[in-house]
């Protein structure tokens, strides 16, 4: 190798792997936490996980509180007894307002901010500098484990855009200028039940601004009403009623795991 080749191969830098934040979720097995990032002046949450609507709402809060919270980046924030916990309270809804005991709190070098009721170690900390804008990557062939010989595999597209949509006009009212970064933000919500709770992660994939695609692994003794009344329940907390106004076509079963790839990938 020349010298040139060399010192350029010395002066270029590697690539740091990104992290989805669903991926970022179950590896550290969180409950109940939420990403802001900066909008202008004020911060929004960008991706959650346990938030309901009315928390990434109430969430909505100035860079001048953050400031006041967490100056310093890359610091561990602890917030572990009712004086301290007290000012935080305003960014959660009664509903989970009322089960917090702890709140810890950390800036990434991007002036993101993961708040979180678990305790962040200098692990999560080192994975919150890696968060970036991907999603996770559905590997098909994780889902054969789970398939047995009395399996069946079904295939559901979901539109949350009716429910989205009402619950926030119903929420928000004239506030406009937002309205674009919480409808992004509940459907982040949405997706990422669906890849930590509800399914396995190799199951889901956005197709849409409020769309997404899921097959359901069950036995053949099967109901779509029950699985799909099942799936708005788990939605309630975050959209109240407004979650019976989601869209669930069933679209058929798949019969192979090229077919199950073609159609989260279609």
């Amino acid at each position: 190798m020349g010298l040139l080749s060399r010192a350029s191969t010395l002066d270029r830098k590697e690539k740091i792997q990104g992290l989805a934040f669903s991926d970022f979720i179950v590896k550290h097995s969180l409950k109940i936490c939420a990403l802001l990032e900066k909008k202008e002046s004020d911060y929004f949450v960008k991706n959650s996980i346990g938030f309901d609507g009315n928390s990434i709402i109430s969430a909505i809060s100035t860079a001048d509180f953050w400031n006041g919270i967490c100056p310093v980046s890359k610091k561990i924030y602890s917030f572990t007894n009712q004086d301290e916990i007290n000012p935080l309270l305003q960014l959660f809804s009664l509903n989970i307002k009322d089960n917090i005991k702890n709140l810890y709190i950390y800036k990434n070098t991007n002036s993101q901010i993961l708040l979180s009721t678990e305790i962040i170690t200098n692990i999560i900390a080192d994975d919150i500098e890696l968060l970036d804008n991907s999603f996770h990557i559905c590997t098909i062939s994780n889902l054969n484990s789970l398939i047995q010989d009395n399996s069946v595999v079904l295939k559901f597209d979901i539109d949350f855009s009716e429910a989205v949509e009402s619950f926030i006009t119903a929420k928000m009212k004239s506030d406009i200028k937002n309205k674009s970064y919480i409808q992004s933000a509940l459907l982040n919500e949405i997706y990422n039940r669906f890849i930590c709770y509800y399914n396995s992660p190799d199951s889901t994939v956005l197709s849409g601004i409020n769309t997404l695609k899921t097959v359901i692994i069950t036995d053949k003794t099967y109901s779509i009403e029950l699985i799909a009344n099942h799936l708005i329940l788990n939605i309630k907390d975050l959209l109240e009623h407004y979650a019976e106004l989601i869209i669930i076509d069933f679209s058929g079963t798949a019969e192979s795991c090229a077919e199950t790839q073609a159609f989260l990938q279609s």
